[in-house]
């Protein structure tokens, strides 16, 4: 189907995740191949030809390998569409509590009220409190939440914490732009690999740079500063200069982050590049199976006129415009996304 459709573009979105179709992209059904949000290192296939990271996640002086050729993507590679249900920002909880609460809703298996699906069993609840205790937590001091059903009440779950702390070695992602969204400042670790510093570039783009720590002690000092400056707590959540007032959700929302329209521009960019590359090599192959014959011009006409609309499918989800990035973001990345530009001849 996707060769007889003649897919330009082929993007995974799941990598060595449940579901995932790799032993669609195995084959090569595509000229050009790309992996992008849904894993956060290399899927170890030669017919994948790029994966898409930014400058923070995956930095200059990375020392993290993949055999895809890594394309960093302007500013940030994600791009977050705030879910309709969220309701208003709450008051830092500390306010009514006399304390600090401290939160992470990540996956259990990636790393204090804690949110995640297992806690509905006795067994695991308990299991987990005694694995705290262990280190000198005491079991009354910490709140496990099973999962919560309709989205609204999720999201508003996000009031019961004052901070969260973000996930190590495998850093959030949803959860991360959630918690900002809600208005709860979140602090991340830094590492050497694309999985720590998905947090780093979420909080770069709102301006929280202050809540990204290097190393582990900085880690737990910047959750120390935090809980003992109430007043900064409630200045992250409504920041004033002057007579204006900007919140953490306001400043979210005017960010590249929440812009889905600059975005889908600068990834469409990004595939015209990946196809005006491929169509350049099938020039100089063609040169080259001619026996030594020059090719019958120097540059690819990959020029057909106004480009056309972009097209990308996710099981059966037709995504184009500003919400095809965010739709992936949020929990829609079932398989392989198609990508149809403007053809050209080659």
């Amino acid at each position: 189907m996707i060769m007889a459709d003649e897919i330009d573009i082929l993007v995974d979105l799941t990598g060595h995740t449940a579901g995932n179709r790799l032993d669609v992209m195995a084959l090569k059904p595509a000229p050009v191949q790309v992996t992008y949000i849904g894993y956060p290192n290399t899927t170890g296939l030669p017919t994948i030809d790029y994966r898409f990271a930014d400058a923070v996640t995956d930095p200059l002086d990375s020392q993290q390998r993949y055999v895809e050729e890594l394309v960093r993507l302007p500013h940030c590679f994600l791009c977050y569409t705030p879910s309709p249900d969220a309701g208003p920002v709450a008051p830092a909880p500390c306010t009514k509590n006399g304390y600090i609460t401290f939160g992470s809703f990540n996956n259990l298996a990636k790393r204090m009220v804690i949110k995640c699906k297992p806690f509905a069993c006795d067994t695991i609840r308990n299991n987990f409190l005694r694995r705290l205790q262990d280190e000198g937590i005491e079991p009354a001091r910490v709140d496990l939440l099973a999962l919560i059903p309709l989205n609204h009440d999720h999201l508003q779950a996000y009031s019961y914490m004052d901070i969260s702390l973000d996930t190590f070695p495998y850093a959030g992602t949803t959860t991360t732009c959630e918690a900002l969204w809600m208005g709860v400042p979140v602090i991340t670790l830094t590492g050497d690999n694309h999985a720590h510093n998905v947090g780093a570039t979420i909080l770069q783009q709102v301006g929280h740079e202050e809540l990204i720590a290097r190393t582990k002690e900085s880690y737990v000092q910047a959750a120390l500063r935090l809980a003992s400056d109430v007043q900064r707590l409630h200045a992250i959540r409504r920041y004033r200069i002057a007579i204006v007032s900007i919140s953490l959700r306001e400043k979210m929302q005017s960010s590249y982050l929440c812009n889905p329209r600059e975005f889908t521009r600068n990834l469409e960019d990004t595939y015209s590049r990946l196809w005006r590359k491929h169509c350049l090599q099938h020039v100089e192959l063609s040169a080259v199976d001619n026996q030594g014959q020059p090719a019958p011009s120097s540059e690819p006409n990959t020029t057909t006129g106004p480009a056309k609309k972009v097209k990308i499918t996710t099981e059966g989800t037709e995504l184009d415009g500003g919400g095809g990035a965010a739709a992936a973001e949020n929990g829609s990345h079932r398989g392989p996304a198609y990508v149809h530009p403007a053809r050209s001849p080659f």
